[in-house]
C-alpha cells in the first residue's frame, strides 16, 4: 500500500501541522518584544494558529481532489496542460511553428461596420433618432432664454 500526499497530509495535520501552527502562534504573542497579551488569551490564539493550519490543509487537499480528478479524466493517461503554442505537424512529423497573425487571412470586423447611432437604446427598446438639428435645437433654447448652464 502506497500513502499518497493527499492522505498523508489529512493524517500528519491534527497530530503534527496543527498543535505545531497553535505553538507557534503561542511562542510568537508571548516572546515577540512589543506584543502585551495576557496569559488568558494565549489558549484563543493556539485554537487561532491551529485552525489557520486545519482551513490550510483542507485547501490543499480540495486542490489535490481536483487534480486528482482530472488526472482520471484525462483520455489515455494524459494530462490537460496548457501548451504555450499550438503544435502542426507537417508531412514528416516535424513540429512546426503556428501561422503568426499577420500571416493568417484577417476576417472582417462586424463591430466596425455597424452604426451606432441605428442601434436600439438597452432601456426602453426604442431606436435612436437623433440627428444634429436636435442638437441644435437643444443648444439653441437656454441660449436664447438667456440663462447658460
Amino acid at each position: 500500500m502506497t500513502i499518497t500526499p493527499g492522505r498523508l497530509v489529512a493524517f500528519l495535520t491534527p497530530v503534527i501541522f496543527a498543535p505545531l501552527a497553535g505553538s507557534i502562534s503561542v511562542l510568537a504573542a508571548r516572546y515577540l518584544p512589543g506584543v502585551d497579551i495576557d496569559e488568558g488569551s494565549l489558549q484563543a490564539i493556539f485554537i487561532a494558529g491551529a485552525t489557520i493550519a486545519f482551513g490550510k490543509a483542507a485547501l490543499w487537499l480540495k486542490g489535490w481532489q481536483d487534480w486528482e480528478k482530472r488526472e482520471a479524466d484525462a483520455p489515455g493517461g494524459v494530462a490537460d496542460l496548457p501548451l504555450d503554442h499550438a503544435e502542426v505537424h507537417d508531412d514528416d512529423g516535424l513540429d512546426q511553428e503556428p501561422a503568426l497573425a499577420e500571416d493568417a487571412v484577417a476576417e472582417e470586423d462586424p463591430v466596425a461596420e455597424e452604426d451606432p447611432v441605428a442601434e436600439e437604446d438597452p432601456v426602453d427598446g426604442e431606436e435612436l433618432d437623433f440627428d444634429d438639428g436636435d442638437l441644435e435645437d437643444l443648444l439653441a433654447a437656454p441660449i436664447a432664454a438667456g440663462t447658460e448652464d
